[in-house]
């Protein structure tokens, strides 16, 4: 998420940068089957990781490739190399996919990140790789591991997020030498960070663009990742004064412009019309662009583009004024520890669950998804950066949060922990019994709570203990 710095951030730099040594100068000739998607796996001295990798038909191994990462939550590396595959035909990326789960939870970055680069160190000691064509996507939190190796990996500095994103403050000057594409669901709960994200990212370079898309946390059709890989290799050939053939962008603006009409065929008329736009100063100077001006006129004379734009604007003044209240009123009520105000929250909350549910006014579910995204990133944030002291405020961030989140159990038991280091053990007992009556199960985590050794020996405890659990220890 934004603004989070992780363990792996301060030690991973000189172990990628003896990796990336190394695998430079001992490429391996290929033993994967070209113009196929095959499977393979990367082992070390403690774990074995599956990937994917896909070798476009003209490969050959003798000179360096362009090469994409890709980054997918699930682990699902086949079906997501193939998705590229088909969105980079027909041009010569060699593509690579993890088929290893990337968990979401925020203190699993380290261990998703440290997985990317044994599987990224084991593609360098294979193919030989174009130093300055190494490229990052990912979706949700392989977005996250993508946007964070790109500040410790060495010339991975082309990026294409999905959905979410890694930011640290420390890493502001390498992040202002990338290049980032992103992409964020209309209806993301990561909607508001990105906008702020890209907000900063465009300050350090115009290239830097983010554009919305309809299926929230999903990868997009090929067609619009199509688009945004060709757009991300056009700025870096420019960057690196890089000249392509006349042909090579002949092909490029034919697929490109097959794809602009198929967005918007399927009704992103805003994304597609944007890209548009973006496609046209691209291929200015390489091709004759009078089918995209003519695209572009179609488009913005139709009468769907205008109903979209004018359904776009309005509520946004409304929208905009809400996120600042919601801000400025959880900033405060953290920083007072303000536990009266816990039920005017909790009916907010309701609220805005109930209007994420009710499809039959989309701009205001659209809306209420992103609020939702936005507590629970100001939640997240909050106690991650807020470890030590700070009891009162960190309890009613983590009440806070069993409101958001009344499954999840860690807030419930970091509300025990934290009561019992301030003596409150009513309130140790209210949501001891509160996670007990969620179903959960696990007797003996009851019991190592960190900081209760005067708690878990109590008959109240215990007894709670017992009347959900059937035994208790003491």
């Amino acid at each position: 998420m934004f603004i989070f710095e992780t363990p792996f951030m301060r030690v991973s730099l000189l172990l990628f940068l003896f990796v990336f040594t190394i695998s430079a100068g001992n490429a391996q000739d290929q033993t994967f089957t070209k113009g196929m998607v095959t499977q393979t796996e990367v082992s070390n001295d403690t774990l074995s990781l599956p990937y994917s990798i896909y070798l476009p038909v003209n490969y050959t191994g003798q000179e360096p490739s362009k090469v994409l990462f890709v980054f997918d939550p699930d682990g699902e590396g086949v079906r997501a190399a193939r998705l590229f595959t088909a969105a980079t035909e027909p041009d010569d990326f060699v593509i690579v996919s993890n088929n290893f789960p990337l968990p979401q939870a925020l203190d699993s970055l380290d261990a998703n990140a440290n997985k990317a680069i044994l599987m990224m160190r084991d593609v360098f000691l294979k193919i030989p790789i174009k130093q300055n064509d190494i490229y990052l996507t990912g979706l949700r939190s392989g977005a996250r591991v993508a946007s964070a190796l790109s500040y410790v990996v060495t010339n991975a500095s082309r990026l294409l997020l999905v959905d979410d994103m890694y930011f640290a403050n420390r890493f502001s000057r390498r992040a202002g030498r990338n290049l980032v594409m992103g992409l964020v669901g209309r209806s993301s709960p990561n909607y508001y960070q990105m906008s702020d994200y890209f907000y900063l990212l465009n300050t350090f370079s115009r290239d830097n663009e983010l554009y919305a898309y309809e299926n929230t946390g999903e990868w997009p059709d090929a067609v619009l990742l199509r688009v945004m890989v060709n757009r991300l290799k056009h700025i870096n050939d420019e960057r690196l004064n890089r000249e392509q053939s006349d042909s090579a962008y002949a092909v490029d603006y034919s697929k490109d412009l097959e794809a602009l009409k198929s967005i918007i065929d399927s009704r992103e008329y805003l994304t597609g019309y944007d890209l548009i736009q973006d496609a046209k100063s691209d291929y200015r100077g390489y091709v004759d662009l009078d089918p995209i001006r003519d695209l572009q006129r179609s488009v913005r004379r139709s009468d769907a583009y205008k109903q979209a734009r004018r359904n776009d604007r309005s509520g946004n003044i409304e929208e905009q004024l809400l996120l600042e209240d919601i801000d400025y009123f959880l900033d405060e009520d953290f920083a007072m520890a303000n536990f009266e105000n816990l039920g005017y929250w909790d009916e907010r909350i309701r609220q805005f669950e109930a209007a994420s549910k009710n499809s039959s006014k989309p701009k205001e579910q659209q809306v209420a998804k992103r609020i939702l995204g936005f507590i629970d990133y100001k939640i997240e944030d909050f106690l991650f950066l807020n470890t030590q002291r700070l009891i009162p405020q960190r309890i009613f961030v983590n009440v806070l949060n069993t409101i958001l989140h009344p499954e999840e159990p860690k807030s419930y038991l970091d509300i025990i922990s934290l009561s019992a280091q301030d003596q409150d053990y009513n309130t140790a007992f209210f949501y001891l019994e509160e996670l007990l009556k969620q179903g959960y199960e696990d007797y003996e985590s009851l019991y190592e709570i960190p900081n209760t050794e005067l708690l878990k020996i109590k008959p109240t405890y215990n007894e709670l203990i017992k009347s959900y659990l059937g035994k208790a220890k003491f």
